[in-house]
C-alpha cells in the first residue's frame, strides 16, 4: 500500500502542492511576524515620544512644577494621561531626575531608574530608549521641560516590553489563524485538483501512460492501414506514415476536407467505401470516437483496394482448394468402392491392374519428389565445394504436394540450406556439418535442417523472420527467411527455429498432407 501511494500521481500531486502551500504559509508567517514586531515597536516608540512632547509642552505641567507641591498637582494629571494613552507609566521629574509622579506612589520622590536622563537634562535632547526601570524593561520616550531656555524638569512616557510583546502576539495569532484556514483551503484545493487530474487521466499513472503511449505509437506506425484521427470538428489531430503515403497533403491542424471530399467527411459512419483518389482506389472506413456518451472525434481507416483484392483472392483460392479436396475425397472413395467390388467378385487380375494404373498416375503427380531431390543434389554439390558436409536422412520420395506446397517447400528449404552454407563458410572450425532429416507422417511432412555453426542468439529468435533482418553485410539482405515463412503460411505450412543438437541452429518445416 505504501509503495502504491509513493507511485500514485494523485498522492504526488497532493503532497507536492500541499508542501508548497505549507512552505509559503510558514515563510509568510515568519515575514509577517517580523513586520508586526517592527511595526508595533515603531508605533509604540513614536507614541511614547509624541506623548512625552505633548506633556512637556503643557502649561499646566510647567505651572505644576513651579508650584509649592508639584506632586499634588501633577500626579492626578499623569495618572489620567497614562490611562488615556494606555501607557505603563507617565513620570514627571525635576531637573535632577527626582520623580514628582509615578504609578506607584511609594516611588515618588525617588530618582528615576535607567540611567538615561542625562541626554535630556544635560544635552536637552528628546529621545526614545529601551531600558530596564523600576517597573521592568520598557520603551520610553523622554523629553526635557524647558522654560526660558532653562531645563526645569523631564517627562518620561513608557510602554512595558512585555505588554508590547503581548500586543504583537495577539496580532500574530490572528494572522496565524488566517494562515491555517488558507493552508487548509489550499490543501483541499490541491486534493480536488489531484482528483480532477486523476479523472482526466482515467486513473492511470505516468508510467502507465508512457507505456500506453509507446504501445499506441508502435501499433499506429506498424499497422499496414492508414490511420487518421480528427476532433469533433473534423480537424486533423493525428495520422500515421501509411496515411501520409496515401494522402500526401495531410497536415495536423488542418480540416480533413482539404484532402477528402466534403460529402464523405459529413458522413458519421462509413463502412468500407471505395473512393477513387490520386489515381488509385482506396477503401475508407469511418467511425466516431466516444467516451462516456461524449463524442471526441472520428477515426478514419484507409486501405488500398489492392490489399482487399489480395485478401479476397486468397480466400477464393482457399475455397477452391477446399472444393478440390472434397472432390478428390469423393473420387478416392469411388475408387475404393470399385476395388472392393472387383475383389468381392474374384476379379483379382482386374483389381491388380486397377491398382497398378492408379499407382502410375500417382507417381506422375509426385514430380515434387524429383524437384526436391534436384534441389538437395545441387546444395550438396555447393556445400562440398566449400568443404561442408551436407547429409540427408530419410525418405526422399515425399508425399504428393500441390503446386503451391511444392513451391513453398523448395523456397523454404533452399533458403535455409543456403543460409547454413553461407554461415558455415567463413568459420575456421572443422568439420562443418549440415544435416537434413525428413519425416513423413500420416497427415504431414516434417523436415529438420541442422548445422553446427554459431547458432542464433536467443534474443534474436523473435526477429529472424522479420523482413529485412540479417546478420550479413551488404545490401539486398534479410529477405530469405521472411519470404520462406510467408510462402509456407500460404501453403498451409509452418516454419520454426530452435537450437540444434549440433550446436548451431535447427529449422523445422512442416507441410500438411493434401
Amino acid at each position: 500500500m505504501k509503495q502504491r501511494l509513493q507511485h500514485s500521481l494523485t498522492a504526488r500531486l497532493l503532497f507536492t502542492m500541499s508542501s508548497v502551500i505549507l512552505i509559503i504559509c510558514v515563510i509568510f508567517l515568519v515575514l509577517i511576524q517580523n513586520h508586526i514586531t517592527e511595526t508595533v515597536t515603531a508605533e509604540k516608540k513614536a507614541q511614547a515620544l509624541q506623548s512625552a512632547h505633548l506633556i512637556a509642552s503643557r502649561p499646566d505641567v510647567i505651572a505644576g512644577i513651579a508650584s509649592d507641591d508639584p506632586t499634588r498637582v501633577l500626579q492626578p494629571l499623569a495618572l489620567a494621561w497614562q490611562q488615556q494613552i494606555d501607557a505603563a507609566f507617565v513620570v514627571i521629574g525635576n531637573e535632577n531626575g527626582i520623580r514628582y509622579t509615578h504609578p506607584d506612589s511609594a516611588k515618588i520622590g525617588q530618582s528615576m531608574v535607567g540611567g538615561d536622563n542625562d541626554a535630556a537634562l544635560i544635552n536637552r535632547q528628546a529621545f526614545v530608549s529601551t531600558t530596564t526601570g523600576s517597573m521592568g524593561e520598557s520603551i520610553r520616550g523622554k523629553v526635557p521641560i524647558i522654560v526660558d531656555e532653562q531645563v526645569i524638569g523631564i517627562v518620561s512616557v513608557g510602554f512595558l516590553t512585555k505588554d508590547i510583546q503581548q500586543r504583537i502576539d495577539d496580532i500574530f495569532t490572528s494572522w496565524l489563524k488566517t494562515s491555517v484556514l488558507v493552508a487548509l483551503f489550499g490543501v483541499l484545493a490541491a486534493l480536488l485538483l489531484a482528483l480532477y487530474v486523476k479523472r482526466q487521466l482515467l486513473g492511470m499513472q505516468p508510467t502507465q501512460i508512457a507505456k500506453l503511449y509507446t504501445a499506441y505509437h508502435t501499433i499506429l506506425e506498424e499497422t499496414t492501414d492508414g490511420i487518421i484521427l480528427t476532433d469533433d470538428h473534423e480537424k486533423i489531430v493525428l495520422y500515421n506514415t501509411q496515411a501520409k503515403a496515401l494522402l500526401h497533403k495531410l497536415q495536423t491542424g488542418h480540416l480533413l476536407t482539404t484532402v477528402l471530399p466534403l460529402q464523405l467527411v459529413n458522413e458519421r459512419i462509413i463502412r468500407a467505401l471505395e473512393l477513387p483518389l490520386n489515381d488509385k482506389a482506396i477503401i475508407v472506413t469511418k467511425m466516431p470516437l466516444q467516451q462516456q456518451q461524449q463524442r471526441l472525434g472520428f477515426l478514419y481507416i484507409l486501405r488500398p483496394k489492392q490489399q482487399y483484392e489480395e485478401v479476397v483472392n486468397e480466400l477464393q483460392y482457399v475455397k477452391q482448394q477446399a472444393r478440390i479436396q472434397r472432390a478428390k475425397t469423393h473420387e478416392f472413395a469411388n475408387k475404393l468402392h470399385v476395388l472392393l467390388g472387383l475383389l468381392k467378385t474374384n476379379h483379382v487380375d482386374e483389381a491388380v491392374a486397377f491398382i497398378t494404373d492408379e499407382q502410375q498416375r500417382a507417381t506422375q503427380t509426385t514430380s515434387s519428389s524429383m524437384l526436391l531431390n534436384a534441389l538437395l543434389e545441387g546444395k550438396m554439390a555447393e556445400a562440398a565445394e566449400r568443404h561442408i558436409e551436407l547429409t540427408v536422412e530419410g525418405d526422399r520420395d515425399i508425399m504428393p504436394l500441390n503446386d503451391r506446397q511444392t513451391e513453398a517447400l523448395l523456397t523454404a528449404l533452399g533458403n535455409i540450406v543456403q543460409n547454413a552454407i553461407e554461415a558455415l563458410t567463413p568459420l575456421k572450425k572443422q568439420p562443418k556439418k549440415i544435416h537434413v532429416l525428413m519425416y513423413q507422417y500420416a497427415h504431414e511432412l516434417a523436415i529438420e535442417i541442422h548445422d553446427n555453426g554459431e547458432g542464433i542468439p536467443l534474443e534474436k529468435l523473435p526477429s529472424i523472420f522479420t523482413l529485412g533482418y540479417t546478420t550479413k553485410q551488404g545490401y539486398d539482405r534479410g529477405y530469405g527467411l521472411a519470404i520462406s515463412q510467408q510462402a509456407l503460411h500460404f501453403a498451409d505450412g509452418e516454419l520454426f527455429v530452435e537450437e540444434s543438437d549440433l550446436g548451431g541452429a535447427c529449422f523445422l518445416i512442416i507441410l500438411k498432407r493434401i
